[in-house]
């Protein structure tokens, strides 16, 4: 038997890999595309490829970027690996950065370790939440959101939300979720999840509610009837500084609709005299501190 691939043709091959995949390929890849090892080394030799994992190669002829150096990661860790966290759901194109050290997933049986720009975990990855995506395996959607969203901290639940208002449903990431409990950081998940799920803007008013008071400020009112004539409420109120706080869940929720009543409701308490503040859960949960800042901004008195 000869060559998978007649000789003649194996420089072509390994061209289109390279080209699908960021400029990087396997030693795997190059001797089934046909290449020998004299050619290989010769690569080396001459400058043309470089070596930017062990037995994964990057050519000269392409440039370095972000999705060469995660690619090339999964590449290293074998054939049963996946992409897994935040660079994960970068390369589903969610919008986060593409992490300094990419986390990979590997079966508990397998041994490879860590090494520089990696991050290896042994877990199993149920087949549900295993995915295809631009060429390179990866966890699913909703896996990669689950996990990236803990990792990220206080940026993590406007990944989640981001997810799903443009990609993801809340019943695929809660059935990954409870496919995947124990897992590290599960719990933290849960709790993004079920803030996530909340359809009204309740949750995240009993939270602003409870900064105010830790916060030791005073003299607000909820649910304020700005106007006799008028069935609307304010959320918050500091009347007598006409301050109106008003609190919105998380945005995968909000509809046409009710994007245009809260703009035309902002118009008209702006046109009676009113500041409008308005903060979101990712506000409340990210930025705590900035909340009470602009709220004693808005009342006007330091440490009210």
């Amino acid at each position: 038997m000869g060559h998978p691939h007649p000789v003649r043709d194996s420089e072509a091959w390994v061209a289109d890999i390279m080209a699908r995949q960021d400029g990087v390929l396997s030693r795997h890849q190059a001797l089934n595309a046909g290449m020998t090892q004299g050619q290989l080394r010769h690569r080396l030799v001459s400058g043309r490829w470089s070596v930017i994992h062990p037995s994964v190669y990057r050519s000269a002829e392409h440039p370095f970027t972000a999705a060469t150096r995660v690619r090339a990661a999964g590449l290293w860790a074998g054939p049963n690996a996946l992409l897994s966290g935040i660079a994960a759901a970068w390369w589903w194109g969610l919008p986060t950065t593409a992490p300094a050290d990419v986390e990979i997933v590997i079966p508990r049986r397998e041994h490879r370790r860590s090494r520089p720009g990696t991050r290896i975990v042994r877990r199993p990855v149920p087949n549900e939440d295993r995915a295809w995506v631009r060429a390179a395996p990866v966890t699913s959607l909703a896996l990669s959101v689950i996990v990236a969203s803990v990792q990220l901290g206080a940026d993590g639940p406007a990944i989640m939300d981001r997810a799903l208002q443009t990609k993801l449903t809340m019943s695929s990431l809660r059935a990954s979720y409870y496919r995947n409990i124990g897992i590290a950081g599960s719990q933290a998940a849960g709790h993004l999840i079920r803030a996530a799920a909340d359809k009204t803007a309740a949750a995240s008013e009993r939270m602003f509610l409870g900064l105010l008071k830790s916060a030791g400020i005073r003299g607000w009112r909820v649910n304020h009837h700005w106007d006799e004539s008028d069935e609307r409420t304010i959320d918050v109120a500091f009347v007598a500084e006409r301050l109106a706080i008003e609190i919105d869940g998380w945005a995968w929720h909000s509809s046409p609709d009710r994007f245009q009543r809260d703009r035309t409701k902002q118009n008209d308490l702006s046109r009676l005299g009113w500041t409008v503040l308005k903060f979101t859960w990712l506000d409340l949960m990210g930025r705590p501190e900035d909340v009470v800042r602009r709220v004693r901004d808005g009342i006007g008195v330091e440490g009210r």
